[in-house]
């Protein structure tokens, strides 16, 4: 079976599924996104040894090879990300209600 791509935005948050990814037999971390550079060595430093590319803005994140993204970022920011990943053809995985307004919920 092949397994998942997954990208993660929101290095501290995204902890929980980084670490599932880890010891699933179906999916796998290949990029972690987060503005804060603290955030991205830590999680440098606990993927030695995997092949996870990092990054710092979404733009160039969101473009990796990917098959899903799951939104590990501030409950506020979740719609304008999501709604970009599935224009992109991505699965998106929300940790938290995803929109704050009809509008974005629409959209």
């Amino acid at each position: 079976m092949k397994k998942v791509r997954i990208g993660v935005l929101g290095a501290y948050r995204g902890t929980s599924m980084i670490n599932y990814c880890k010891r699933a037999e179906n999916a796998e971390v290949v990029a972690i996104c987060d503005k804060s550079p603290v955030a991205l060595d830590m999680q440098k430093e606990f993927a030695k040894g995997q092949d996870i590319t990092f990054y710092d803005n979404f733009e160039d994140f969101i473009n990796h090879d990917m098959d899903a993204v799951v939104l590990a970022n501030y409950a506020n920011e979740h719609a304008p990300f999501a709604i970009s990943a599935m224009k992109k053809g991505l699965h998106v995985f929300s940790e938290v209600l995803p929109v704050q307004t009809m509008k974005e919920a629409v959209e």
